[in-house]
């Protein structure tokens, strides 16, 4: 699913292009999936399940909030990288593609905003919904522009100006300048 879509988009991706790219009969793709959108769907949530694994084992190995931030998008950041066509699906695609698939893009960003709110210290005050919001939105927008540009596998180097941005309503800016290049 991820290699057509990134081959010819999804809306000219076609269930028979897409089982021939998996080595399967379009009847056992069937067996799985009722439509090329629930293939989609599927696919998108297994991405995201695996980054927000990662990530969570990424956090664990840094002691300060500010710093496991910083963790997890280090490693989101590098599996992107080396699959660039990944970050076109999950982060690019759903936009294009619009219905189901671009409203799972604004429901994956829900959990990854509790798990900032769950995760920040008592001591800091998280930003509005709307401002962190419009700050995952300048994420995707950096990721995007990179992808698009034929730089994915260059992401990590974003990881100083992602971070940065991300933090610096939690933290303030220098502080968040600081961690996010690592110092």
């Amino acid at each position: 699913m991820i290699a057509v879509v990134a081959d010819r988009g999804y809306h000219a991706a076609t269930i028979t292009g897409i089982a021939a790219a998996a080595g399967v009969s379009r009847r056992t793709f069937y067996t799985y999936f009722d439509t090329k959108e629930d293939c989609y769907l599927a696919t998108y949530d297994t991405i995201v399940d695996h980054l927000f694994k990662v990530g969570a084992e990424a956090a664990e190995t840094e002691q300060d909030w500010p710093r496991q931030v910083r963790a997890v998008l280090a490693v989101a950041l590098q599996a992107l990288a080396a699959n660039p066509d990944l970050a076109r699906f999950i982060l690019i695609e759903p936009h294009r593609t619009g219905g189901k698939i671009a409203e799972r893009l604004g429901t994956a960003t829900e959990p990854a905003l509790a798990e900032l709110d769950r995760s920040l210290p008592k001591d800091l005050n998280a930003p509005s919904r709307d401002v962190q919001n419009a700050l995952l939105a300048g994420m995707v927008a950096l990721i995007a522009r990179a992808v698009e540009a034929g730089e994915g596998e260059r992401l990590e180097e974003l990881l100083p100006e992602i971070a940065e941005l991300l933090l610096t309503p939690y933290v303030g800016r220098e502080d968040a300048a600081a961690v996010a290049h690592g110092t």
